[in-house]
């Protein structure tokens, strides 16, 4: 849900299989990669844990010793199970694949002197890094598309950035440029090699590490050999994508057309996931709705979590995955301000509401993955031009301040959403940086004159919270 501003820099690593069928092989799905373990086998007889989980973006967050962060998250009561980490297409791939295949997008994004490179490397050690820490990873990709991928919309005019006073176009609301949806939903477009790229070069591979998926005689894997649990590869399409409805769309909403991303994608997953056997490509987690939309805000702010569900839900009735799915979700309005007060979803929380329109709705897994969420702080600018929290400015006005609430309703969180077919819940941050979306663990550290970052001291409660939270 944080600005697009707020999110970047990340990845590398790759690996060395003796079977690789060679790039040319590897595109067309060989027969050892296109098993697929299908998404609807019995589930087990007990319900697993819930996972507990941190989504870390930015130079402040980075998964390592720096500032303290790794051993802050292996430590305490209850360890951290699992890190999410983002990946930014446009930085990726900010130019088209040449010659425009799948083949020449494998190429070009594994490219060891292409503009991936070095993102890549610094994902790729965090990556690794987690997988030695024996700590599950996911991977989501950032809401932005490369200009290139919708020619329907043309250059932009970059004088028309909302954030920049401009005008917008129609549809995009005060979304961002970069917010604009691809053209292409199919399974041969520049989205689903993007998808399928992610499975293969960061397929388990057991650790061995190979050139790049792509590159000559490499079917799948990269340098490190690291490995995802799960890509996540749409962000708050209900919130952040524009537009939300255009007569390209199926249906003429967004939701037809996520709909259509959802098969695309798992379509493209499954080639890579092998069955129980190595190499193995990541399951997926969608479609990862923003639950700050409801029915009584401005349409043009975004659609509603329940209007979006239960649309997405008929649209995909009677699907059965070709690789499992986990159907994931925000938690930011259930985290603030607790179960419903009216409307159909009166007294329970949206991610329980959600629970049962998936039960209703015939979904193969009716479980929920909150896979990022928090309490978000109100924030203002001051005199200095730095962003600070309004220490009064509580959900229930009498909470002692911001930063009590927080801690007493991270737990109150945490607590019911562990009675529920919750499959896993994200903290989004430990530290934040100078921005107008906070919802870290620690506070905002700010980056000093030469580079480096100063902590926020002392870190708020909720720090020492969390390594105690489900313990």
């Amino acid at each position: 849900m944080p600005s697009p501003l707020t999110r970047r820099d990340l990845i590398e690593r790759a690996a060395r299989l003796g079977a690789a069928a060679g790039a040319g092989a590897l595109l067309g799905a060989p027969a050892a990669i296109a098993q697929t373990k299908p998404a609807t086998a019995p589930p087990p007889a007990s319900t697993p844990p819930m996972l507990k989980a941190v989504s870390l973006i930015g130079d402040v967050d980075l998964y390592g010793d720096a500032h303290g962060l790794r051993p802050y998250l292996l430590d305490g009561p209850r360890p951290t199970d699992a890190i999410s980490l983002w990946i930014f297409w446009p930085q990726l791939q900010p130019t088209p694949p040449e010659p425009f295949t799948l083949a020449g997008a494998f190429r070009q994004l594994s490219d060891p002197a292409g503009p991936a490179a070095f993102p890549l490397s610094v994902l790729e050690e965090q990556i690794a890094r987690a997988n030695a820490d024996g700590r599950r990873v996911v991977i989501t990709v950032f809401q932005s598309f490369p200009e290139w991928s919708h020619p329907s919309t043309g250059p932009f005019d970059w004088t028309r950035e909302p954030g920049n006073g401009g005008r917008p176009y129609p549809g995009q609301g005060r979304r961002g440029l970069g917010a604009r949806v691809h053209d292409d939903p199919g399974e041969d477009g520049p989205w689903a090699w993007f998808v399928a790229w992610c499975c293969a070069r960061w397929a388990d591979t057991g650790g061995e590490p190979t050139p790049g998926a792509g590159l000559p005689g490499v079917a799948v894997g990269n340098p490190r050999g690291a490995h995802v649990d799960w890509l996540a590869p749409m962000n708050e399409p209900n919130l952040t994508w524009w537009p939300q409805r255009s007569e390209g769309y199926p249906d003429g909403t967004i939701v037809s057309f996520v709909a259509q991303l959802m098969r695309t994608a798992a379509t493209v997953a499954a080639r890579y996931r092998n069955g129980t056997a190595l190499p193995q490509g990541p399951a997926l987690l969608l479609p990862n709705l923003a639950d700050v939309v409801d029915e009584e805000d401005d349409p043009e702010r975004g659609t509603p979590w329940r209007t979006f569900t239960t649309g997405l839900l008929e649209q995909l009735s009677g699907w059965q995955p070709e690789t499992p799915v986990g159907w994931a979700l925000h938690n930011y309005t259930d985290v603030k301000y607790g179960p419903q007060r009216d409307g159909p979803g009166a007294g329970r929380w949206r991610t329980e509401e959600t629970i049962e329109l998936l039960r209703a709705g015939g979904w193969p897994d009716p479980a929920v993955w909150l896979t990022e969420g928090g309490y978000q702080f109100g924030v203002r600018r001051v005199d200095d031009g730095r962003f600070h929290v309004a220490p009064r400015k509580t959900a229930d006005p009498a909470a002692a301040d911001v930063f009590a609430e927080q801690v007493a309703l991270l737990r109150a969180n945490w607590d019911a959403m562990a009675a529920l077919p919750v499959r896993m819940w994200t903290q989004y941050k430990v530290n934040d940086a100078d921005e107008w979306f906070q919802s870290s663990l620690r506070g905002p550290a700010r980056q000093q004159a030469d580079g480096s970052w100063r902590l926020h001291d002392p870190p708020y409660p909720a720090y020492a919270l969390w390594p105690r939270l489900g313990a």
